[in-house]
């Protein structure tokens, strides 16, 4: 149940984040399972949007992400425990807008646990 609700709260949010960019492409930095490949082909259909997706663990991704002075991805997804400290120390991380998404889409309780626990 868990990995479906992430699924679909994943797949809204790259929804939100890809209309409000406009970009072709939607370069997503994540942990294996966690942008399944059906999820992302409904994105990229609905969208018109292809997603890159590159799979990683914590560390790869703070080093990938500090290597890069914290570009190179569109969206990254670090455990939530590893988002204050490397943000403190290397700053790699930008919050998302919110206002840019349809927070009506999220379960409420998930989105503010997620806002709790990942603000930069």
């Amino acid at each position: 149940m868990n990995g479906k609700i992430g699924a679909a709260t994943l797949a809204v949010g790259l929804i939100g984040l890809a209309q409000s960019a406009g970009a072709d492409t939607l370069r997503l930095l994540t942990w294996g399972g966690y942008a399944p490949a059906n999820v992302v082909e409904m994105f990229e259909k609905e969208t018109g949007h292809t997603v890159e997706v590159t799979l990683s663990n914590n560390e790869e991704m703070i080093a990938k992400l500090r290597a890069t002075g914290g570009g190179g991805f569109d969206l990254a997804q670090p455990s939530q425990d590893r988002i204050a400290g490397p943000q403190a120390e290397f700053g790699i991380y930008k919050p998302i807008d919110l206002a840019k998404i349809d927070t009506a889409l999220f379960i409420p309780s998930m989105l503010e646990a997620t806002k709790r626990n990942t603000t930069v």
